[in-house]
């Protein structure tokens, strides 16, 4: 794993590079501010409905302390369930286009997403994330104190764009069932997330320099990936799968052209 100019790049096992652009402290800031302005509203949702209650039974003000305990898990749930389930993304940072990956290029796993999450109480302080921006300011890694604990990066990933030399968009290919030799039903119009797309690119790219054995590890595990994103690809070789995904990027590329 190098860093330089704010740019992170992974080597894998197979030796398949990762290229990744750091997202600075403004993206982050601002995608920051959106998450927090979601989760106020979902607190004052919380306790305005408490509050109606109160009023009609007012017994339930003994339960206030709970609600208020309440209100702030669902505001840490916010950040961990979204950023561990939804590719690394929070809505704040889709929005804005970032995503939180961790060391090896892959999505950030639950035990990193919630220690990373723990720690933001602390990148908090003493006012809206007055130590977090001043270690992603000195940082050359671009990590606030929650990336270091947690072991992520914070990256951005815009949107797909349709075109030949990114590989962006998937078309629409016939669906094969090798075990009968026929054509069957197109399958429907799919997106690859930005990393499998650059997994396929970097493949077939590569895939002549990597000896046989490298080359049927990888192959196995980006078709694992590829199989569980497009079941309507029911090709049963890993090499030729991933081919097929490639030459239907491409394509469709060639389409838009």
């Amino acid at each position: 794993m190098t860093i330089a100019m704010g740019r992170l790049e992974i080597e894998t096992p197979d030796h398949v590079v990762l290229r990744f652009q750091l997202a600075g402290a403004g993206n982050r800031g601002f995608a920051a501010m959106a998450d927090f302005v979601i989760v106020f509203v979902l607190m004052f949702a919380i306790g305005f409905a408490f509050q109606k209650l109160s009023e009609i039974d007012p017994s339930l003000d003994d339960w206030s302390g709970w609600v208020v305990l309440f209100e702030l898990l669902i505001a840490w749930l916010y950040f961990v369930l979204l950023e561990w389930l939804w590719n690394g993304q929070t809505i704040g940072k889709r929005f804005f286009g970032l995503r939180v990956i961790s060391e090896d290029g892959e999505p950030a796993r639950f035990v990193a997403v919630v220690v990373r999450n723990l720690v933001r109480v602390v990148d908090f302080l003493p006012f809206f994330y007055g130590f977090g921006l001043v270690t992603l300011i000195v940082s050359s890694r671009s990590q606030r104190l929650g990336d270091y604990a947690g072991g992520t990066f914070v990256v951005r990933a815009p949107r797909p764009r349709r075109n030949w030399s990114a590989l962006r968009t998937l078309s629409a290919l016939p669906r094969w069932n090798l075990a009968e030799g026929e054509k069957a039903a197109a399958p429907t119009l799919r997106v690859l997330p930005g990393e499998a797309q650059r997994l396929v690119r970097e493949f077939v790219l590569r895939e002549q320099k990597l000896t046989p054995a490298a080359r049927t590890a990888l192959a196995r595990q980006l078709a694992e990936r590829l199989r569980g994103l497009l079941p309507e690809f029911q090709v049963a070789d890993d090499v030729e799968l991933i081919r097929t995904v490639a030459r239907s990027l491409r394509a469709k590329g060639d389409e838009n052209r």
